[in-house]
């Protein structure tokens, strides 16, 4: 590849600034590149001030709306080729993303189900977990309904255990947040759950399944890596 001809990626992260983090060691690890001038470039703009966008989504406010679209046409005016933005309830406001960036910007949820379809594991029951911002929005079951996927609802309870466990990996208590993701695995599978959409880019962080671990049976997708691997395919990078 030219490197004088490379694309510039545009990331909006902060949201929250370990899942930026692990967004882009993934982003590096992922591409094909034998030397630093092979590797993407990529600007990123990392707002960790934009307000909480599930709170928002349930309360019905606009407060992180502005930042999201200041941010995306930011990164549009740096000559981006494209934009990801790894918080998947930030998605609630694509379409006013959109409207605000020239640059195209890649719906996390899309990259997920491309990863889906790829697969080669069959999905089967598929859960959801995310915030109670991204559930409400219906950001991946709408998607995954109009694709055609078998939808499973998860409980109150098992809500309850997502919520905590995104608010351990923000905390920095990642070690805790593992050991709930292998308990909620493990009793997801016996309700016959076969997927779950790692749907909260804080979740693939606290999802560490060791080999032998009945929850390894579940087949988690991580979106965050979904994203990057579908944003190396769309600037060339990945087959």
């Amino acid at each position: 590849m030219d490197t004088q001809q490379q694309a510039l990626l545009g990331i909006l992260g902060g949201m929250g600034p370990l899942a930026t983090v692990d967004f882009l060691g993934k982003l590096t690890r992922l591409t094909p590149a034998s030397c630093d001038q092979e590797h993407l470039p990529w600007v990123t703009a990392s707002q960790p001030g934009i307000p909480d966008r599930s709170a928002a989504i349930k309360a019905g406010n606009d407060g992180p709306g502005p930042y999201l679209t200041k941010g995306v046409a930011w990164l549009a005016a740096q000559g981006v080729r494209l934009i990801a933005i790894p918080c998947n309830t930030s998605h609630f406001w694509f379409e006013r993303m959109q409207a605000a960036s020239s640059a195209p910007i890649l719906h996390i949820a899309d990259a997920t189900i491309e990863e889906l379809r790829l697969s080669s594991e069959p999905a089967g029951a598929i859960a959801i977990l995310a915030t109670r911002g991204t559930v409400q929005a219906g950001i991946y079951s709408q998607r995954l309904a109009a694709n055609g996927f078998e939808l499973a609802a998860i409980s109150e309870d098992e809500q309850c255990v997502v919520d905590q466990i995104i608010k351990d990996v923000k905390g920095g208590q990642v070690g805790p947040a593992r050991d709930a993701m292998r308990a909620l695995l493990l009793q997801l599978a016996e309700h016959g759950v076969q997927t779950v959409i790692l749907g909260c880019t804080e979740l693939p962080i606290a999802h560490l399944v060791r080999a032998g671990d009945p929850s390894s049976g579940v087949q988690a997708i991580d979106t965050s890596l979904a994203l990057a691997t579908v944003c190396l395919r769309r600037l060339g990078y990945l087959a």
